[in-house]
């Protein structure tokens, strides 16, 4: 049996049917717009239909696709480690501006509800879900914004450049986690069911994109950036950026 070959995923892609389009054909180009519950789970179609075109490619790509399965649990692991670290730092050595002075009083709370949510994702079937994916060789989008995809009678994409082999829930825990960050008031608990019915999943995959749009994402990046600044002059602007991230991630789901 003759194995296609094609020099990107976009173009296997294209071949089965998903449209490459410039992102001025969008209708909804500013995710600050009204987004509304109905309006995510019609996203919630289009990244379907992707799954499914997208799903069993076995040809061979001259750009081969990223394998990215497992890897946000594993960052999201290490940043509780880091920050744990930075806790322990910042106690010994006093506080030392404003910033500091908010990782002493909000970072052990950031911490508990971090490993929370870690230990919702591996109380859900996590290893079958991962087995599941192996075995469609699925593939995710990567970017699943209103800017990048849409759906009216065909599937558009504006870009397949984040497209990685990874299981499919986080094509929706992507999209449900940057709603939330920007401030949507959505149900984030139903929405992640709302896709698993869509995508014909059972409830511990819903489980698992709401432990993991749970996680403090906004704090936990603050603290790296300030801990990774080679410049540590602009205390004030991280100390602002983190009392931000503070309402950006909201109250635990769970």
């Amino acid at each position: 049996m003759a194995i296609s070959i094609y020099n990107d995923f976009s173009d296997y892609m294209l071949f089965k049917g998903i449209k490459n389009v410039q992102t001025t054909d969008f209708k909804y180009k500013n995710i600050d717009v009204d987004i509304t519950e109905d309006l995510v789970i019609k996203q919630f179609d289009a990244i379907y239909d992707f799954h499914q075109k997208s799903w069993g490619f076995n040809g061979y790509l001259r750009n081969r696709l990223n394998n990215n399965t497992g890897k946000i649990i594993e960052e999201y692991k290490i940043y509780i480690k880091k920050l744990v670290s930075d806790i322990n730092n910042i106690k010994r050595d006093e506080p030392k501006n404003p910033f500091e002075e908010l990782i002493i009083e909000y970072g052990e709370g950031a911490v508990k509800r971090g490993q929370a949510c870690i230990s919702a994702v591996y109380q859900t079937d996590y290893i079958g879900i991962i087995s599941r994916s192996m075995k469609r060789n699925e593939v995710c989008l990567g970017n699943t914004d209103f800017q990048n995809l849409q759906k009216e009678n065909y599937t558009y994409v504006v870009s397949f450049e984040h497209c990685s082999y990874n299981v499919v829930e986080m094509d929706c825990f992507i999209l449900l986690s940057k709603l939330r960050r920007k401030g949507a008031k959505l149900d984030f608990q139903r929405l992640a069911r709302e896709f698993c019915y869509i995508e014909g999943l059972d409830t511990s995959s819903s489980e698992f994109i709401t432990a993991l749009v749970s996680y403090p994402h906004e704090f936990m990046k603050c603290c790296n950036k300030y801990r990774e600044g080679k410049n540590k002059d602009y205390e004030d602007r991280f100390y602002k950026k983190l009392s931000k991230a503070l309402i950006q991630d909201g109250d635990s789901l769970f």
